[in-house]
């Protein structure tokens, strides 16, 4: 033990072997430290739960199948729309479809029938998820929107944004950058 310590007693007295000996120990120090700092940013990845994936294809396959809503549409004219009785009520007034007043000419009641809105969705870019209120907020564009809805090839890069509830009892259809109004869709068994 004696003669070890002198040994490294002689090495250090040397300026190279010194020198060498504390870049040996700074070399050591920083193999540590990437090697703690590497191991400690590992991303865990989780696989997609296929359950999870089918109940959101089944989500899309209901809405498709949904006949029995009740749409609220806001803009320059505000009026609801019952497609069980195909009735609309302005202005306190009820109209049969056929019938509707010539202010509300210019809206469209196809466009929110749930089989349009699920072809919509099919097409559009999920933006957000709300976990507090249970929603997810989704953009499709207006030259995608033109055609599944009128079969119309437009170009038009804008959006709308459609919002889901994840419980699938309502829908809000922001059609404000295009049309000018809002339309909120409650969904009936």
């Amino acid at each position: 033990m004696k003669e070890t310590i002198e040994f490294i007693k002689t090495l250090w007295s040397n300026k190279r072997t010194k020198s060498l000996a504390i870049l040996i120990i700074y070399l050591i120090f920083f193999i540590f430290a990437f090697t703690f700092i590497g191991s400690g940013t590992k991303k865990n990845i989780k696989p997609i739960d296929e359950s999870k994936k089918e109940l959101d294809q089944n989500e899309k396959f209901d809405l498709a199948n949904v006949t029995n809503y009740f749409a609220e549409i806001i803009g320059n004219e505000t009026f609801t729309y019952d497609s069980v009785s195909n009735t609309i009520i302005y202005n306190e007034t009820s109209y049969d479809l056929e019938s509707k007043p010539e202010v509300l000419s210019n809206y469209d009641l196809t466009i929110f029938k749930p089989s349009n809105i699920s072809k919509l969705l099919e097409n559009g870019i999920l933006e957000s998820t709300n976990h507090i209120e249970n929603t997810k907020t989704y953009l499709i564009k207006i030259s995608d929107f033109e055609k599944i809805v009128y079969e119309k090839d437009i170009i038009n890069e804008e959006n709308i944004k459609i919002t889901t509830y994840l419980d699938n009892s309502k829908i809000i259809v922001d059609l404000s950058n295009y049309y000018d109004y809002v339309v909120n869709i409650e969904l009936r068994d």
